[in-house]
């Protein structure tokens, strides 16, 4: 079997700004991206937001053990990011837990990931070959509101897109193990978006903005 080739080029838009960031000074001289980069989000002080995963939707089939995959790639995504803090030792007491997250100074969001796009392709072999091309694809968004308040905070955006040559009869195993890649893959491109949204300025409302105008 081939080593899987992931087509990254479909997803390279969001994330400009975050590698100039990071590339820029050695690669573009002056450039410099009005998004801030990953590294310096929070890493040299501490977490900056506490999350709770609420569920996973979507809106392709998936049983029940892909839907937990997906939630437990989120967390072991978001744990390794030091922005991201999951467990702050509060009670499940929501008075409680917004005390424990103004004493941390921390940003609190329920997270939801949507699943919108799963698919798992076995082509015929190309002319002269044996060997099934397989592409899997996902694609999704992990979607956050406050805690507490429950208004709508940030979304981010992934999507991935895998293909290997394999025998026909590994396709099952194969096709899962890349579904999960896949996952993987648009989950980071999700918290990558999202960390990136809530690093920017916090914009005014249009019609408060409007209504002082009004007033002067």
């Amino acid at each position: 079997m081939l080593a899987p080739k992931p087509l990254v080029g479909l997803r390279l838009g969001p994330f400009l700004g975050v590698f100039l960031g990071l590339f820029g000074g050695g690669l573009f001289g002056g450039l410099r991206p009005s998004l801030a980069p990953r590294a310096a989000l929070g890493a040299e002080h501490g977490p900056k937001y506490y999350f709770q995963l609420r569920g996973v939707e979507a809106t392709v089939p998936m049983d029940g053990g892909l839907r937990a995959f997906v939630a437990d790639a989120l967390r072991e995504e978001l744990a390794s990011r030091s922005e991201w803090a999951s467990d702050v030792g509060a009670t499940k007491d929501l008075d409680a837990l917004t005390a424990e997250l103004k004493r941390r100074k921390l940003s609190g969001f329920d997270l939801v990931v949507k699943v919108t796009g799963l698919k798992k392709e076995a082509q015929p072999p190309k002319a002269g070959g044996h060997l099934q091309h397989l592409v899997v694809s996902v694609r999704l968004a992990v979607l956050g509101t406050t805690l507490p308040g429950e208004k709508i905070a940030f979304g981010g955006d992934g999507e991935a897109t895998y293909e290997t040559d394999v025998a026909e009869s590994r396709i099952g195993r194969e096709g899962d193990a890349l579904v999960e890649d896949a996952i993987r893959d648009a989950l980071k491109q999700a918290a990558d978006e999202a960390v990136v949204k809530l690093a920017l300025p916090k914009s005014e409302p249009l019609n408060e903005s409007k209504r002082k105008r009004k007033k002067t």
